[in-house]
């Protein structure tokens, strides 16, 4: 299983007109190794569709050397033989899942401030989602690009952008301290999720040390 953290996750849209699954199998066609993560969300799914898009996604992944989380549910993490999990802000703690399954690789967050941020570094998470930075329907106030920033500053937990993130604003977000950024919207709404993947992936290539 592959444990070190990519630049960039999709977070699945089971409400997608094709599922969960088939927008992100053409979004990863191609694509560098180990480059992208996938995080399977579906809060609303029977588990038996659960365990079978965690096991056509850990195909996928697995083509690319890349991991795969899944969001809440240890219990099916283990079954699919997923890298880790994903945890809301209400769900499980990470001291929880630490104490009940030691040897899980990942555990991701989802976080909307530095409390939150603070404490999950405390408690030993892998890394976080601090949202939203961006307008999102049906989500809080987006926080911004400074915001964004303040929040993270000398939190010591690789911590992703993630909210309304497109193209435009990679480049930003990294030089404000992200690790990287997490995406939806832009995938799943897209024509061509593998165009739009390159494009998101081309602006965190231009940020790296030796970019251009």
């Amino acid at each position: 299983m592959r444990t070190a953290l990519p630049r960039l996750w999709i977070i699945t849209n089971p409400e997608h007109p094709e599922g969960p699954i088939a927008p992100v199998i053409r979004a990863l066609d191609r694509c560098p190794r180990g480059a992208v993560g996938v995080q399977l969300r579906a809060t609303e799914a029977a588990d038996r569709d659960l365990v079978a898009w965690g096991r056509a996604l850990r195909a996928a992944t697995a083509e690319r050397d890349s991991p795969l989380t899944i969001s809440r549910r240890p219990d099916v993490m283990k079954i699919v033989g997923a890298d880790g999990v994903h945890l809301p802000e209400a769900g499980l703690s990470v001291e929880q899942v630490r104490s009940e399954w030691p040897d899980i690789p990942l555990i991701g967050v989802s976080r909307h401030d530095r409390s939150g941020l603070l404490r999950a570094a405390r408690d030993g998470a892998t890394f976080a989602f601090l949202s939203p930075v961006f307008r999102v329907p049906g989500k809080s106030e987006p926080m911004g690009i400074d915001r964004f920033a303040t929040e993270i500053t000398s939190v010591g937990l690789p911590t992703y952008a993630l909210g309304g993130v497109g193209v435009r604003h990679v480049r930003s977000l990294i030089g404000a301290g992200a690790h990287g950024v997490a995406v939806r919207r832009a995938i799943y709404d897209a024509p061509d999720p593998r165009a739009v993947l390159q494009a998101l992936l081309g602006e965190l290539d231009k940020t790296a040390p030796n970019g251009e």
